[in-house]
């Protein structure tokens, strides 16, 4: 046999054997691209809020009172040296929150140079979702004209709700009695 034929031989017997434990590569799967979200719940309703509109979420900080302004407004929070205005979400719409203490917490929000903190009843996870799932239809709950659309999925389906429809709101940003 001639060297080339015997080198031949080797090679193949090689590969032959590596081929042997060799693995497949794995299923293509579909990206689906999604968004993070955080539920949260107010007025008996649950709700998400796209992740990149929230600041960072508080418990409730301690905050001084302020003359002259509507009742939705709890009053005003240093947030490491910051001064945040507190504002109970509930309240502005209309209700009132039902949880207790404990429970709610202060979304934070730093949207076209508007920093404030909304009290919810609570805030539940945070979610990612395919976009697919997003309808643009109106919610009907008591934050529609604050919401753009709803996410459904096989267990439920909970409005989007939009922080800066609720900044850009008139009536929220005129706190003054």
């Amino acid at each position: 046999m001639s060297k080339v034929k015997k080198l031949f031989s080797v090679i193949s017997n090689v590969a032959g054997r590596f081929s042997k434990t060799v693995y497949g590569l794995p299923a293509q799967k579909e990206i689906v691209e999604s968004r993070k979200l955080i539920a949260f719940s107010v007025l008996g309703y649950d709700y998400l809020i796209p992740l990149n509109e929230v600041n960072e979420i508080l418990e409730l900080p301690e905050s001084t009172k302020l003359p002259r302004v509507k009742p939705w407004v709890t009053g005003l929070a240093n947030v490491r040296g910051r001064l945040l205005p507190i504002v109970d979400l509930a309240a502005f719409l209309g209700g009132s929150l039902s949880s207790a203490v404990r429970d709610r917490r202060v979304l934070v929000l730093d949207i076209n140079n508007v920093y404030v903190g909304v009290i919810v009843d609570n805030v539940q996870s945070i979610k990612s979702l395919p976009v697919d799932l997003h309808q643009t239809v109106s919610s009907q709950c008591p934050m529609a004209p604050f919401t753009d659309g709803i996410f459904v999925d096989e267990q439920q389906s909970l409005a989007l709700f939009s922080a800066r429809k609720l900044i850009e709101n008139d009536q929220f940003m005129t706190v003054a009695i």
